[in-house]
């Protein structure tokens, strides 16, 4: 369970002494195989509803509530397949609990706190243990197949995503995640599939990820490489494209002896620095480990913390230790017949990767010529194993998102999140079907320009959907999309078995047919790959996965099952543990879907195959006239089935606000609507600049930004950056606007989210409040603790940084409150308005914005009620990781 989301003020469950009782008379450990079922209990209290989240069900919030039976327990039972599995209890909708009668907790997947964890056996056996039970990895694939079964058709889509880091003052992006997962992730999930020309998949590139890769990268760094020479033209590039594409690509071509403290910055201080890895990734390159730790203990981070010599080696790890392993390990011959290879640098040993040599200003120059080798390849190698309907050639059928990935529905119409929000809080409506449209437009377009041909279907951005939508998708000839198992559950008719694809009516007058096909990811399956198999070496993974499809295998007189399986391509094998990068796991899960392919037990197909068949490949045709007809789709995505990722809180409102308001004043501007489908006019001409004042509205509607709003999301390095570029897109609006001839005046935008890098913020500003101001010193008494920087505390208040961890700084210096110097008692004083009720807690170092893995426990946090008619200094005594009695 990942836990960034806890900065929402949490309230601790007090259990009373009938607890103890409970667990004491009642329960030795939990949970049991009961009835071949494994059975949760939690005991009863005041608590009004208990659900059970876990990395089976996705985490979901919603999806298996626990019922009361009678005053004795909580209780749910799920049917379960051999494993380790890690769960807790989300109580009232408001806390997450460890189950207090099990034993055994494991850290989560980002370190930020404890899941309770438990293994099962073959024979239904539990053990409390995070170490998964001795299972045979069934490496010689062998599968007796089962007379009278018929085939499962396996549907797995790899979501390849990445937010719009441009800056469009500037032309240049502000992050460099496009290129490192470029590398990384984007060319090898596809290259590697031409091992197994049997396996047959969907892969969606969303639009916003190929322009970046596209514009920024290939076409800018195109000219300026030898390919054979394996060097870039650095002086002339600078020249020519200096600021314009990331920065660490100038970092990288610069003399590092001459960078600027602001470049300096992006290495090592800012929020998206060298050091944003993973620490999974981090483990397997020891010297770049090495580095970080340095910045770790000079928490000041100075301009001269590094040498010469270390920068350089930064600069050079940010690019290295993101290349695919099969560069690392060797000669990579790429699509365009150049070839890439960085096996010289490193050598392998127990699974890390050590240097060569001492890095220099040429190796520097040639990684960015091998990163660009890769980008270049990354539209070719889809394309080359594009699977085409016709000819049946091909195993990938590549899919894409409406273009600036927006929440669509939303953009339709906010107010279709009443349905799955009911008791929310929503903006004032936004509504432009046509934006709608425009989003779905354009995405095709540029699709179609890349790839030679139209998508068939769609992914919408994060699995978002509602009825009133379809239609838009239907009328650009989209004849299927997908979305998630919880929106199927609630459509009409509801409770609809996940194991086929569905015919919804789109309203759309299309003159072929107005139905559209859709499919569910299995949730739990998705996230097995996405979370569970992370802790597993890849041929157990494998072999898990494998065993849980073909028990949906059909009886011969039965409908044929398709089984969708949807996640990111990208983002999971960093943090697989056992198998560097996934792909142990992948060539595995691979290597057996063709054993049972030629046994005809699991086919993998794309979407578009199931739909039209492919003879070939005996995969009979399934059109949408004969899928399962349905009346209505349910609104929501999948996350949490609804849309409260995007709207409902706070800031996400407000941010609306501020979307509606540029949308209404772009509408009333003057300034024509461009038609979607319309080529980029020339630069700096009037149509160009109108044409722009849209791209900006469109590029503000994405998903992305409104994602990190509220309390439900945190970014790793700070929720900021993409506050401050929302803002931009709104402000860009305005002046394209007026450079194309309108009279349109600039609202102020205040930020949306607090400043976040003042470690004083909110002090000074209690005029505010018709409370009296009571100061309140916080002592916390670390001396048990290895504090490599500092303590920290982060609260519900302002003056408590508003629960952005590693914002606000406690003291052991003698000062701020602080009585005794280097005493292992940290201390901050604070102006506080009395009657406030304090909810906080600390954390040990760590980066701002980030809790993991600094936080001291992260299902919970200390509460504190101003005592009535105390004079003087409220002094609140705390032990680090230690709750009062």
């Amino acid at each position: 369970m990942t836990v960034t989301s806890f900065r929402t003020r949490l309230v601790v469950v007090t259990f009373v002494f009938a607890l103890s009782l409970f667990f004491s008379s009642s329960l030795l450990a939990q949970p049991v195989v009961q009835r071949g079922e494994v059975r949760f209990v939690y005991p009863p209290g005041e608590e009004e509803r208990v659900n059970l989240i876990a990395d089976f069900n996705g985490w979901s919030r919603e999806s298996q509530p626990m019922k009361k039976e009678g005053d004795t327990v909580w209780a749910i039972s799920i049917e379960l397949p051999p494993g380790t599995y890690q769960y807790k209890f989300f109580v009232n909708g408001t806390t997450y609990e460890i189950d207090p009668a099990n034993p055994a907790k494991v850290a989560n997947y980002n370190n930020s706190g404890f899941n309770s964890v438990f293994s099962l056996s073959d024979d239904g056996a539990i053990s409390f243990s995070s170490t998964a039970p001795v299972r045979n990895s069934n490496r010689d694939d062998v599968y007796p197949p089962k007379q009278g079964m018929k085939p499962v058709h396996l549907n797995i889509i790899w979501h390849q995503h990445q937010p719009l880091y441009v800056d469009p003052e500037k032309d240049q992006l502000q992050g460099p995640w496009v290129r490192t997962h470029a590398t990384k992730d984007y060319y090898d999930m596809a290259a590697m599939l031409r091992q197994y020309p049997d396996v047959h998949c969907n892969i969606n590139l969303t639009t916003s990820l190929l322009l970046q890769l596209q514009d920024y990268y290939v076409e800018r760094l195109r000219y300026y490489v030898d390919r054979q020479a394996n060097r870039v033209d650095a002086k002339a590039f600078l020249a020519k494209w200096k600021g314009k594409t990331d920065p660490w690509i100038d970092i990288a071509l610069r003399p590092t002896s001459s960078l600027t403290d602001d470049e300096k910055s992006h290495l090592y201080r800012n929020a998206w620095s060298a050091f944003g890895i993973s620490e999974v990734m981090l483990d397997r390159f020891p010297e770049y480990k090495a580095l970080k730790t340095k910045l770790e203990a000079h928490p000041e981070k100075p301009s001269d913390l590094f040498t010469v010599q270390e920068l350089r080696d930064v600069k050079f790890w940010f690019y290295l230790a993101y290349f695919d392993p099969d560069f690392l390990r060797g000669a990579v011959n790429l699509p365009d017949g150049n070839v890439c290879d960085v096996s010289d640098y490193v050598t392998e040993r127990d699974g890390k990767f050590y240097l060569n040599k001492e890095v220099s200003e040429d190796d520097c120059n040639r990684i960015v010529a091998e990163a660009s080798k890769v980008m270049a390849n990354v539209v070719r190698i889809h394309k080359e194993i594009q699977y085409n309907l016709e000819t049946h050639e091909g195993q990938v059928e590549l899919i894409t998102t409406p273009f600036y990935h927006p929440i669509l529905p939303l953009i339709y119409d906010s107010d279709l999140a009443r349905e799955c929000q009911p008791r929310d809080p929503l903006p004032t409506r936004f509504s432009f079907p046509e934006d709608a449209d425009a989003q779905v437009a354009k995405a095709v377009k540029m699709f179609t320009k890349l790839f030679g041909s139209p998508p068939r279907g769609m992914w919408p951005g994060e699995g978002s959907v509602a009825q009133p939508v379809l239609k838009t998708f239907r009328r650009h000839n989209i004849e299927w999309i997908a979305s998630d198992a919880k929106i199927l559950k609630k459509s009409d008719p509801n409770d609809q078995r996940n194991t086929t694809a569905f015919a919804f009516p789109t309203e759309s007058g299309h003159d072929v047919d107005d139905r559209i096909s859709i499919v569910f990811r299995d949730t739990e399956l998705s996230d097995r790959i996405g979370f569970t198999y992370q802790n597993l070496e890849g041929e157990e993974a494998a072999e898990d996965f494998i065993q849980s499809v073909l028990k949906f295998a059909p009886g011969k007189n039965e409908d044929d099952v398709l089984l969708t399986v949807i996640l990111d391509g990208e983002n999971a094998w960093e943090w697989y543990k056992k198998t560097t990068d996934g792909k142990e796991f992948l060539h595995a899960l691979y290597r057996k879907l063709s054993s049972l392919y030629s046994s005809r037990q699991i086919i993998t197909t794309t979407m578009s195959e199931y739909i039209a068949g492919n003879p070939q490949r005996s995969i009979e045709p399934h059109p949408v006239q004969r899928q399962r007809q349905m009346k209505r789709l349910f609104p929501g995505s999948w996350i949490n089935g609804n849309f409260d990722t995007w709207i409902g809180e706070e800031e996400e409102n407000k941010a609306w606000g501020d979307l509606r308001r540029t949308r209404e004043d772009l509408k009333h501007s003057g300034v024509a609507r461009p038609l979607p489908e319309s080529d980029e006019p020339e630069r700096g001409t009037l149509d160009w600049n109108a044409w722009k004042a849209w791209e900006e509205m469109y590029a503000a509607e994405g998903s992305d930004w409104f994602w990190w709003y509220g309390d439900d999301q945190l970014a790793p390095g700070g929720d900021k950056p993409f506050d401050d570029g929302f803002r931009v897109h709104l402000e860009n609006v305005y002046k394209y606007a007026r450079l194309a001839g309108s009279t349109i005046l600039t609202p102020r935008f205040s930020p949306i989210i607090a400043e976040e890098d003042s470690p004083q913020k909110g002090q000074g500003t209690m005029a505010r409040s018709s409370f009296s101001v009571r100061h309140v010193l916080f002592t916390c008494d670390a001396r048990k603790q290895s504090v490599p920087e500092a303590i920290f505390i982060a609260g519900n208040l302002n003056e408590l940084g508003s629960w952005k961890p590693n914002m606000i700084r406690l003291f052991d210096d003698g000062t701020h409150g602080d009585v005794n110097a280097s005493d292992g008692v940290w201390s901050l004083g604070v102006d506080i308005s009395s009657g406030s009720t304090i909810e906080y807690k600390y954390t040990n170092s760590g980066r701002s914005g980030q809790w993991s893995p600094g936080e001291e426990f992260p299902a919970q946090h200390r509460t504190f009620v101003f005592p009535d008619e105390v004079d003087g200094t409220i002094i609140i005594s705390d032990t680090f990781g230690k709750l009062p009695e």
